[in-house]
């Protein structure tokens, strides 16, 4: 077994602790059943969301800003890594590399994670660590079964209404409501509904 493993993105839900949390599914990119939770709040989760969905907002956004403030002065983000879980909190480091020196920073892994969307780089966690913190599907399914919202009651509204109403949530920067009425215009194209 390797020594390092790179994640990948398997969810990110709403959380039952409350309305303001997330859980944040990470799983190993070569083995699905290595996966873990990690509860984000509401801010990361947007961040997050956001940028999986290919949502582009009008100005840049707090984690877009230190990727771009890192690239316009020749910082290079090499990578990610999830580095503990000391009394329920994850511990994750950014590493960067400047005139060839590789600094380590400091990080919540909710922050790190929407940094590595924004610059394309692995995220990474030492095998011995996520074979600590992995947990089988049935306790993922429990826990998202107790947190689902309400869907947006949109079933009724045509596609130009919605693609309206995404345009009107951009606009005004309203991030998880564009990303929902993403995701009904996305399950009304599927259902044949509009051609």
């Amino acid at each position: 077994m390797k020594n390092i493993h790179h994640l990948i993105i398997a969810n990110l839900l709403p959380s039952s602790v409350g309305s303001s949390s997330f859980i944040l599914l990470l799983e190993s990119k070569d083995n699905s059943d290595l996966k873990f939770p990690i509860v984000i709040g509401y801010n990361e989760a947007q961040a997050i969301t956001i940028e999986m969905e290919g949502i582009k907002p009008s100005r840049p956004l707090t984690h877009d800003l230190f990727v771009n403030m890192l690239n316009d002065l020749s910082i290079k983000i090499e990578s990610i890594t999830i580095t503990k879980f000391v009394d329920g909190i994850f511990y994750a480091i950014i590493t960067v590399n400047t005139n060839n020196v590789s600094i380590d920073i400091d990080s919540r892994p909710s922050d790190a994670v929407a940094i590595s969307l924004r610059s394309k780089v692995p995220i990474q966690i030492a095998s011995n660590l996520l074979a600590t913190l992995s947990i089988h599907d049935t306790q993922i399914i429990t826990e998202a079964n107790s947190s689902q919202d309400e869907e947006i009651p949109n079933a009724s509204l045509s596609y130009d209404d919605l693609n309206n109403l995404l345009n009107d949530a951009l606009v005004n920067e309203n991030y998880e409501l564009a990303a929902k009425l993403r995701d009904d215009i996305s399950r009304l194209k599927n259902t044949n509904e509009i051609k």
